[in-house]
């Protein structure tokens, strides 16, 4: 089947901000740029705008937020796939979630089609993993630590293939009009921390504005701090940065909340801290990157150590400490000496972006599983 005629059914369960929904717009575009037929279904979300703006069949389905399903909604879902399936005339599924993945994979078994199932993160409940994965033709983790873990649930083979990023959008620019904005001098040491505000990434939020507190009290007068994200657990995040604020001179913690330009954000700061996705991005807009997630710390990311935060994911999926205010606080002071280490970590970091992880690369890859599984 040529790239032509391949008609994808892309599904998540819903499209709001983060790493993964991200992740399949960035690859739903690509792949409409190459010609390649592609179909979304979700139940909706804060992305849909930008979604709509491929210009692609968009399907809203209200999946369900977790599994089992009870078994008279199943067969009234699946009833409604199978329609989206025929109608699009669909030659492969492809599934980033479970509930959305589960329904789905039950749908194209009964109408023969092939299915892809990609493994973000370690976030998924094991229960509704071992329900999914059965159903699944081709499993694809997106680190190597993320395919160890899935290699304890299954027999069945698994292949890694990086996020891959856009690197023209996601690119070194101008943000002094952003800086404006937001009332931050020219002159500031500009620390950024994106990510959705909910379960551990909330915490870890907390821990940086704390580290960032000491570091504006002791070492770094002229430092600003912009945290991108919402979620659950926003109000957490305010209260801490209005208690930060009552003990500093200034109010230097900006609070933007969720942003689709992040590109633009990315660029206004002097160091990123953050994991997974957020750290890809920040690096292909040449900063440095401090790398924190979900299973803990990592640090600073260099040229000696890309390999090493490549393979824990930049904490997401793997770390060599736990996170902590003071760690956070005594490498970013290590960082700024000398003077252009953190120019040369980003430097390096744009480069390295362009050679492993462009989202060219990832759909390329992509394609040959397409087109295998399809032949097959």
């Amino acid at each position: 089947m040529s790239e032509s005629t391949m008609r994808v059914l892309m599904t998540l369960d819903g499209i709001d901000v983060g790493g993964t929904e991200t992740h399949v717009l960035s690859l739903a575009e690509e792949m409409i740029n190459k010609g390649i037929g592609i179909v979304i279904i979700s139940r909706g979300g804060s992305l849909l705008q930008s979604f709509s703006r491929l210009q692609c069949p968009i399907y809203q389905v209200p999946f369900p937020y977790s599994l089992p399903i009870p078994a008279d909604l199943q067969e009234k879902l699946c009833k409604e796939i199978k329609q989206i399936i025929m109608t699009e005339k669909i030659t492969l599924i492809h599934s980033h979630q479970t509930p959305s993945a589960f329904l789905t994979f039950q749908a194209a078994k009964e109408l023969g089609i092939p299915t892809i199932f990609t493994v973000h993160g370690t976030y998924y409940p094991k229960s509704e993993l071992l329900r999914v994965l059965p159903l699944a033709n081709k499993i694809i983790c997106v680190s190597p630590p993320i395919q160890q873990f899935i290699q304890k649930l299954t027999d069945q083979p698994t292949i890694v293939i990086p996020n891959g990023i856009d690197t023209t959008r996601y690119s070194p620019s101008d943000s002094s009009d952003l800086k404006v904005q937001l009332g931050i001098p020219k002159d500031s040491f500009v620390l950024l921390y994106s990510s959705r505000i909910a379960w551990t990434k909330a915490n870890i939020c907390m821990i940086f504005l704390r580290a960032c507190k000491d570091l504006k009290l002791s070492g770094i007068p002229n430092l600003y701090v912009v945290v991108v994200g919402n979620g659950p657990r926003f109000k957490e995040i305010k209260d801490i940065t209005d208690t930060i604020h009552r003990s500093s001179t200034d109010n230097f913690i900006n609070l933007v909340g969720e942003r689709l330009d992040l590109q633009h954000y990315y660029s206004l700061a002097d160091c990123v801290v953050g994991t997974g996705r957020v750290a890809l991005e920040a690096m292909a807009c040449g900063k440095p990157v401090i790398a924190a997630g979900s299973h803990g710390y990592f640090g600073l990311v260099e040229e000696h150590n890309f390999e090493d935060a490549w393979h824990c994911y930049f904490g997401d999926h793997g770390s060599l400490k736990p996170c902590s205010r003071y760690t956070i606080a005594n490498d970013i002071r290590s960082s700024l000496s000398p003077s252009d280490r953190l120019l040369k970590a980003g430097s390096a970091s744009r480069e390295w972006m362009l050679k492993k992880f462009n989202i060219k690369f990832s759909v390329a890859n992509l394609l040959e599983c397409y087109k295998t599984l399809i032949k097959g």
